[in-house]
């Protein structure tokens, strides 16, 4: 996923980042219970699954950019998997979490969202946006990387959601 969205430093980067989550928890904050658990994004996932999926993605980035840090070259997307698996790493992601409890996954989220922001207030300028500064990176900023598994994120699936629940009757129990 793209975005317009073209942060200058980091404070910019922050600000957008917390813009995004604020209105990703703006449109899940009018859900009832019911409302989370049932499944009909994409035609099988609910909101719970996508807050699941998000945190899971946060924590790779987080990973990864400890793993970075301590000039490690992280195994992307996982361990054993290349991109071309991202629809396989996803339905694990699914099947991992699919019985949590709602709250487990909203305490996650809340959890995964903080550590994301302190880990990212913890960069520079240059570890985001000098391209060279990590040579695994070949040249693309490390920004990318945290846009993609935060606001990009965020709002991704936040149109989904204000798109299945414009969609029809979602106020029903699964």
């Amino acid at each position: 996923m793209t975005n317009q969205t073209e942060p200058g430093n980091k404070q910019e980067l922050l600000k957008t980042l917390v813009i995004e989550r604020l209105q990703w928890e703006a449109v899940i904050g009018t859900l009832t219970d019911e409302q989370y658990l049932k499944a009909g994004i994409d035609g099988r996932f609910s909101v719970k699954d996508l807050l699941a999926h998000m945190v899971t993605w946060e924590g790779r980035m987080m990973q990864w950019i400890n793993e970075t840090l301590a000039g490690i070259v992280p195994q992307r997307p996982a361990p054993g998997m290349t991109w071309d698996d991202l629809d396989r790493l996803n339905e694990l992601t699914y099947q991992a979490n699919k019985d949590r409890a709602l709250d487990d996954i909203l305490e996650a989220s809340e959890a995964s969202y903080s550590r994301s922001l302190e880990l990212v207030q913890t960069l520079t300028d240059e570890d985001l946006f000098d391209g060279s500064r990590f040579a695994w990176r070949q040249g693309d900023p490390l920004w990318h990387m945290v846009a993609a598994n935060t606001w990009w994120h965020y709002r991704e699936h936040r149109q989904q959601v204000e798109a299945w629940l414009k969609d029809g009757d979602n106020s029903k129990a699964p």
